[in-house]
This record gives C-alpha cells, sequence and structure tokens, in this order.
C-alpha cells in the first residue's frame, strides 16, 4: 500500500486521540510505563503512538525538560504588522522569558567514585528542595545511540519496572532532563550504586548543580 494523504494521516491522528489520548496523558501523569499504558488502552493503539504521546505530555508538564533547568525558555507569540498602505499581516516571533531567579548559580563538583558522599548529598538537597523543582540530566538517547554496550549496562542494573520505563521513551539524541520524582530517583540511586551515574543533578530551590567528575 502507497503512503497515506496528508488528509488520511490527519485522520488517523485524530481518530487515536479521540479514541486513546487523554487515557494516555493521564496514565503517563500517574507514573505509567508505555508497556503498562499499552496494557491497559481498550483501543488498540500503536507503541510508537503511546510512545510519541507519553514524551509529548512530560514535555507539557515539565517533567522532562529539554533545556538546562533554570535558563531562560524561549515563547512564540504573533505580532501584528502593518505595511505602508496600512494591510495587515501577522508575524510570529519568539521571546526568551527570564527566569533569573531560578538559574543555579552554586556548582558544587564531586567525583564519580565517591558514591556515598553524593548519595548523601543528592538526598540532602532533595529533602531541601521540592521535588518539582529537582532535576537530573540524562543522556539515555546518546547511550541507546552513541554506546550501546554501555546503555545495554544500566539498564541491566535497573529493576524491571525502571527498566520499562526508560526502554519505552522515545528519548531524543541530546542531554534532557528530567525531574527528581520518586521514580528517578529510584533509577539515579540505583546507576550511582553501580558506578553508571554520569549526569549532573539541579537543585532550583537552592539554586545549585551537583556537577559530577
Amino acid at each position: 500500500m502507497g503512503e497515506q494523504s496528508p488528509f488520511q494521516s490527519a485522520l488517523a491522528d485524530f481518530t487515536y486521540d479521540v479514541a486513546s489520548g487523554g487515557a494516555i496523558r493521564h496514565l503517563t501523569d500517574l507514573g505509567y510505563t508505555a508497556r503498562q499504558i499499552s496494557e491497559t488502552l481498550s483501543y488498540p493503539t500503536p507503541m510508537k503512538r503511546i510512545q510519541e504521546q507519553m514524551w509529548k505530555r512530560l514535555l507539557e508538564t515539565e517533567t522532562i525538560l529539554a533545556q538546562e533547568p533554570g535558563s531562560p525558555r524561549e515563547t512564540s507569540k504573533f505580532v501584528r504588522e502593518y505595511d505602508k498602505y496600512g494591510r495587515t499581516s501577522f508575524r510570529m516571533v519568539s521571546e526568551a522569558v527570564s527566569q533569573e531567579s531560578r538559574v543555579c548559580v552554586t556548582e558544587i563538583t564531586v567525583p564519580a567514585l565517591e558514591k556515598e558522599r553524593l548519595c548523601g548529598l543528592l538526598r540532602s538537597r532533595l529533602a531541601e528542595n521540592d521535588a518539582k523543582d529537582s532535576y537530573a540530566a540524562c543522556d539515555f538517547g546518546l547511550l541507546a545511540t552513541d554506546e550501546p554496550e554501555k546503555y545495554r549496562e544500566v539498564l541491566a542494573a535497573l529493576d524491571e519496572s525502571s527498566r520499562d520505563y526508560i526502554e519505552g521513551l522515545p528519548w531524543e539524541r541530546k542531554i534532557v532532563y528530567h525531574r527528581l520524582n520518586e521514580r528517578m530517583q529510584e533509577i539515579v540511586f540505583r546507576l550511582l550504586e553501580n558506578s553508571l551515574w554520569r549526569g549532573d543533578c539541579y537543585f532550583l530551590t537552592n539554586g545549585e548543580r551537583v556537577h559530577l567528575i
């Protein structure tokens, strides 16, 4: 069969969103993995669509950030313009949203091999900072593509639920930042215990970044 027309593709997207989009977003908010969502949905939905919806939802809720936590973010808006004849047109422009009060201004450097010290430091910072303002830098997308053996080693160190979560997301081939919620804390500490974690952690309430060397 040939490729879908733009209309057929749009219709398919609409059908899937009506049938399962809301459920995927809700289950993502509850912390379900892609496999768990697939098993829960009553409407058959391709795994790729589930993963795409999950990723979009995680970005919408800022569970995952595409930019470094605390950095200025861009927002878009339409600007009305007039030509010399008074005719109106609209142009989309981007502007940075200032987040100066959220920037991490203090850096704490810790050798990655000092696992006990690092775990203690992270636990103390998590106790001092709101979980929604604490993030870990994740390079799972880079590992899966550039260092597949290392990626498999990372997955092998995790329990089944954490492994399902990591494997079920369409990680971008770059560093992204995941909120240090209960699930990500478990993943980070498990990898630290196995000397496999190499991402920095950000604590916006305190304005600190814990940097591993």
